[in-house]
Parts: structure tokens; C-alpha cells; sequence
């Protein structure tokens, strides 16, 4: 720590709204690490010194991550490091009385969890302290150094998954070279660049209308939005933690194979346009929101953990009119979409949010009717035009019409309270999550934390000895219960826990 404390600079990074888009979730992941070090030299594994050192050596790359989190009126904000009032990341190390063999027979379940491993949840919010850390770290030593458990945190108010990978992946690299014998390896000179201005000078000249529904949503100005806008993180985070509370969570790790997917594919064949391949990521995110939508509507949650929702949404129309209204025939699926390559930024370095959720509409009565090839055909096809639509005028469009509407961030924060129905999709199976190597071999497995917001579908890499996704799904107790017997998702997809 003393290293970066000497050496880091006190400096200001602005905040662009593609962040504040983003910034009320975390970026989450646990990384489980096995010992097949040779038995007289087990006791060199993944030495603490070491990570530490390595740590806050990477950490002066990404001075941002010690920053305070300082945030104006309608979410405009910015991160100020400042060097004799620094923000450092919270970093735990403990050991815990758990052998690696338990969980791997236990398949890596989360129950084999020491309770304290996971130090956040799925929103941003503030520590014990008041403040929000814009990274946490905990490295838990396993019985008989027989592994370690790596659990790491970034806040999404200043990096996105690109910009989480980078520095982990930064990290494992100054550690490799920290506990090599003999001669080092080369740590590659990197810059990476945190500049919003990157994205702005990225925008297409030209322009092109926003669809509908995204106008709608996020910039049909809502007094319920704004007041969300307005306040501090640290208390919008409290209020969207107790919401997603509320719903009562429960995940569950499936598989896909690449095999099943092809099958699938093909059975839907006769039913999409012969000019159109739907991707792996079009057939999976579709199939995954028709099967939440369809485990909801099974499960009625309206009379059982849906009856604390709907009275608070009365107490709340009642308050606020039709500020919360409910479109009845309309389902919304949420596709978060990495804008780098159509932006033409890919191999610029930059590690800011550069992600916007593309919305994909399908009448409601469609999502929650019995899945078969011909409706799956459907809002799979939707997907793919809908991702398709994601041009240069487009996103510029977009971006610009949320600066124009600072507070429009929080939109779909007031949304999603009164539409329990609604889906987010993220694909994160190009994420670099299996290639971690501090030195002492790769993780073997990596997951999310146990819960993510309800109704939240992330698609995973495997590990290289597997093909195909895993994925991550999280919904209310009452529809998952349902998921877990619905022919059309265990068709596709097994069940790892």
C-alpha cells in the first residue's frame, strides 16, 4: 500500500452519463483456485505478500478505483482522487476452515460459502463508514492452503465488465512476475485510458431516431426518475437494495452445450426468415425471458411474494397517479449491448461503461403463452433485429439524447418496480474470466455472487475443458420453482446447482 500512497496523484475524472446509466449495479465475481503445487511446495501458494504488493502496483494504473465517488444534482458526477483523502478499495484476507476438495464435490456450490466471502450485493451501496468503495477485494485462503477463494468487486460507476477484466487480468500479471524463479517476465508496457472524451469523439456525425420504446422509457420525463436522480448513491442504493429485497431471490447455475443449441437452432429453422442466422446469444436470451415470464405467470405471484409489491405500487400510483403506470400488453427484455466495436473503439484501452441496454418488445400475451418453436422463433428474431439496429446514428442518438435528459439514467429504475415481468439479459461469455493466472495456474471455476436483481440472466464462459455457456439466472423464488420444471429450459438447459 505504501508504494501506491508515495506515488499516486491527486486528479479529477468526470463522470459521463453512460456511467451514471450503468452505476446503481456492481460488477461481481468469484474466482476458486485450486492447489496442485508438488506436496514440499504447497506452502508458496498464492502467497498474500505478493497479491497485496501486486494489488496496489495495478491499482496505481487504476487510480480512479481509490477515488471519492462525488455526485451532482440528476446524476451528473465525477470521481476525485485525492491524495491525502484517498478512497482505497477494501481489501480482505482470511482463511477459512474449508477444504477445496469439499467444494469441489460439492460442485462449487455457494452454500460451502464462508458467510463473510461476498462483501457486497448486487447494487451500489455505501460501507459501515457511509462511503461507497469503488472496489472490493477478499482473498480467502482455504484448510491446508489447499486453495483460494478470490472474490472481487468494481463498482459500475467507473468501469464497466471490460474495464473489470482489465484490471484484474493487469493484476494476475504483476503477480506472475512478482513470484516467477529466476528470470522475471516482462510485464508489457499497457495504457489504459479513462477519459470519458473517448466515447464523445467515438459518436457518429450522423444521427437516427431512437426507437420507440426507448424514447418512452427514458426520455418521457417521470417526477418519481428524477427524485431518484437527485438524491446521493449512498441513498439510492439503500432504496433499490431494500426493492430487490423484496422479491425474495433465488439462483441457480444451468449449462448449455453448444451441441443443444445447435439443435435448437435448427428446430426453429422453418419458422425464421432464411436471410436471418440468430446467434447463439439471440436463441439463449429469448428463450431465458419467455421462460421467466412464463414461471411468473405460473407461479401468481400476485397473491403470495407479489402481494407486498402490488400494495406498495397501489400506495405508490396513488401518490404519484400514472408515474408508475403498468403498459398491460408490453413485455420489455433488456439487452445490454457492448458499443466498443461499433463505436470503433475496441483496442483503444478505454475501461469506462461503454454498454447500453437495447430493448426488445414483444406483446405480453406472446411472452407468457406456452414456448414452441414457432412463438420461441418469433422473440428470437426480435432479439436479433433489435441488436442489428445498434448502429453508429443510433448510439449516437442515444447517447445524445440522454445528455440532454441527465436524470433519464434512473428511468428504468421506476420501471422496473412496477413491471415484474421485465428481463435482463448480459452476455459475459467473452469475458477473459478462465485466463486469470497469478502465477499459479488458472481458476477452475468462476461464478457470480449467489443472487443478482431479479429476473437477471447473465450468459458465462465455461472452462476451456468445456463448450458452450453457463448461465446465471436469478428470479423470484415463486417462478423459479416453476423454471426448474419447464420442459422448454431444461430441454436446453442442465442444472449445475
Amino acid at each position: 500500500m505504501e508504494y501506491f500512497t508515495a506515488n499516486v496523484e491527486s486528479q479529477t475524472l468526470e463522470l459521463a452519463i453512460l456511467d451514471t446509466l450503468s452505476s446503481f449495479s456492481n460488477i461481481p465475481f468469484i474466482y476458486h483456485f485450486e492447489n496442485t503445487m508438488a506436496a514440499d511446495k504447497r506452502d508458496l501458494f498464492m502467497p498474500g505478500d505478493a497479491l497485496r504488493d501486486s494489488f496496489y502496483k495495478t491499482l496505481l494504473e487504476f487510480p480512479l478505483l481509490a477515488g471519492h465517488l462525488c455526485m451532482g444534482t440528476e446524476g451528473r458526477g465525477s470521481v476525485v482522487v485525492d491524495r491525502n483523502n484517498l478512497n482505497l478499495p477494501e481489501y480482505c484476507e482470511s482463511t477459512y476452515d474449508v477444504h477445496f476438495d469439499e467444494l469441489k464435490a460439492a460442485n462449487y456450490h455457494w452454500g460451502l460459502f464462508p458467510k463473510d466471502l461476498v462483501s457486497v450485493c448486487v447494487v451500489t451501496t455505501a460501507g459501515a463508514d457511509g462511503v461507497i468503495k469503488l472496489a472490493n477485494i477478499h482473498c480467502a485462503r482455504l484448510r491446508d492452503n489447499s486453495g483460494m477463494l478470490l472474490f472481487a468487486n468494481m463498482s459500475h460507476y467507473v468501469v464497466d465488465g471490460i474495464g473489470f477484466c482489465a484490471f484484474i487480468s493487469r493484476w494476475a500479471e504483476h503477480c506472475r512476475q512478482a513470484c516467477c524463479d529466476g528470470v522475471k517476465p516482462v510485464v508489457e508496457h499497457r495504457v489504459f485510458h479513462f477519459d470519458r472524451n473517448i466515447v464523445h469523439k467515438a459518436l457518429s456525425l450522423d444521427r437516427r431516431p431512437t426507437s420507440a420504446a426507448a424514447s418512452d422509457l427514458f426520455f418521457v420525463p417521470r417526477f418519481a426518475a428524477s427524485a431518484l436522480a437527485w438524491i446521493s448513491p449512498a441513498l439510492r442504493g439503500r432504496i433499490m437494495s431494500v426493492v430487490a429485497s423484496m422479491g425474495k431471490p433465488e439462483a441457480h447455475m444451468f449449462h448449455i452445450s453448444k451441441e443443444r443449441l445447435e439443435a435448437l437452432r435448427c428446430s426453429l429453422s422453418d419458422y425464421v426468415p432464411s436471410d436471418i442466422r440468430l446467434s447463439d446469444n439471440d436463441l439463449i436470451a429469448s428463450l431465458a425471458s419467455m421462460t421467466i415470464v412464463n414461471g411468473i405467470k405460473s407461479a401468481a405471484i400476485s397473491s403470495c411474494n407479489g402481494g407486498i409489491l402490488s400494495r406498495l405500487m397501489s400506495v405508490c400510483s396513488s401518490i404519484f397517479g400514472d408515474l408508475f403506470a403498468k403498459t398491460e400488453n408490453e413485455h420489455l427484455t433488456f439487452v445490454i449491448a457492448d458499443i466498443r466495436h461499433r463505436l470503433g473503439i475496441c483496442d483503444s484501452g478505454y475501461t469506462g461503461n461503454c454498454v447500453i441496454p437495447q430493448l426488445v418488445v414483444n406483446s405480453l400475451q406472446r411472452m407468457e403463452s406456452p414456448i414452441t418453436p414457432e412463438s420461441h422463433a418469433h422473440v428470437a428474431s426480435r432479439v436479433r433485429a433489435a441488436v442489428q439496429d445498434l448502429d453508429g446514428p443510433y448510439i449516437s442518438q442515444f447517447v445524445d439524447t440522454l445528455n440532454r435528459f441527465p436524470s433519464s439514467f434512473a428511468q428504468p429504475l421506476v420501471y422496473t418496480i412496477n413491471h415484474p415481468e421485465k428481463v435482463f439479459i448480459t452476455n459475459q461469455s467473452r469475458f477473459p474470466l478462465y485466463d486469470l493466472n497469478f502465477g499459479f495456474g488458472t481458476p477452475v471455476w468462476v461464478s457470480p455472487i449467489p443472487h443478482s436483481a431479479i429476473n437477471f440472466v447473465k450468459v458465462m464462459p465455461v472452462h476451456p475443458s468445456q463448450t458452450g455457456y453457463n448461465i446465471h439466472m436469478t428470479t423470484t423464488t415463486g417462478a423459479m420453482s416453476n423454471i426448474l420444471c419447464n420442459p422448454s429450459w431444461l430441454d436446453l438447459a442442465t442444472l449445475i446447482f
